[in-house]
């Protein structure tokens, strides 16, 4: 998948970007890109019993009696055993590419995915609803990654958007904006927990458990990301830009993974 964004100028497919009647072609950022600028080694490939305690520990807080230090005391081992901070970066390679289509979409540019483009204004007067699926159909790579990276954009989207009749581009201040990434970024580290625990999940017998068990998941890790967003921002003098989104995401993405293996078992 390729992202890039613009003033809706067209891409040269030859010798890449090109200026257009004085403009700037869009610059673009795509998996191999993100993987570069992920610090560490590429790991091997990893071992199918890798994330053999983490599952198990997951299953205990599964379980009626289970509770948050079961919670913790499985991440802390899902982080250590799945190549911590770094590793989850690479495997979310597809999200952090399509979450730097999404912040230039939110800051007005036309972007580019997938040999299509596309610009909020294009989407004014549509429904919220039908204005978040345009954009989650645009941005999801044609990839193996489709579905949790559409699922995480559809609900960044959902929790930031004010449920109006009308979608307007304008909704999107630059405090809708950092939140939204937070959200984004929440979603698809709880969507790579998820997958990783496998049927460790099926230890909760009762619905209303499954339940519990995913918003304080998902709470958990919202509020890591959002204080790891929050620094890296500061970080970066307060600004999210084309320049530095996928490093704002990748190291808020590591820090949050990283964090765990400080939880006590």
């Amino acid at each position: 998948m390729q992202v890039g964004t613009g003033d809706g100028g067209n891409q040269d497919g030859e010798d890449g970007q090109q200026e257009l009647e004085g403009k700037e072609s869009p610059s673009e950022i795509d998996n191999g890109k993100v993987q570069a600028q992920i610090p560490g080694p590429v790991p091997n490939i990893p071992s199918p019993n890798r994330l053999t305690g983490a599952r198990r520990s997951f299953g205990e807080y599964a379980k009626p009696d289970g509770n948050s230090s079961n919670l913790r005391g499985s991440l802390k081992k899902y982080s250590s055993r799945s190549g911590g901070g770094s590793g989850t970066s690479r495997r979310l390679a597809s999200g952090i590419t399509a979450g730097s289509g999404l912040l230039g979409m939110m800051q007005g540019d036309s972007v580019n995915a997938n040999g299509r483009t596309l610009s909020l204004s294009e989407l004014n007067g549509l429904s919220t609803d039908q204005a978040i699926d345009r954009i989650s159909e645009h941005l999801a790579p044609e990839n193996g990654d489709a579905d949790s990276v559409r699922l995480a954009l559809d609900f960044a989207l959902a929790e930031v958007l004010p449920e109006e009749d009308a979608f307007d581009e304008s909704m999107f201040t630059d405090d809708v904006i950092q939140e939204a990434i937070s959200c984004y970024l929440t979603d698809l580290i709880f969507q790579d927990v998820v997958n990783g625990m496998g049927k460790a999940w099926f230890h909760a017998e009762h619905p209303s458990k499954h339940h519990r068990m995913e918003e304080e998941l998902r709470d958990l890790i919202k509020v890591i990301t959002q204080s790891k967003v929050e620094k890296v921002m500061n970080e970066n003098g307060g600004n999210i830009s084309q320049d530095n989104i996928a490093k704002v995401q990748i190291d808020a993405i590591s820090q949050t993974v990283d964090e765990w293996e400080s939880f006590n078992d």
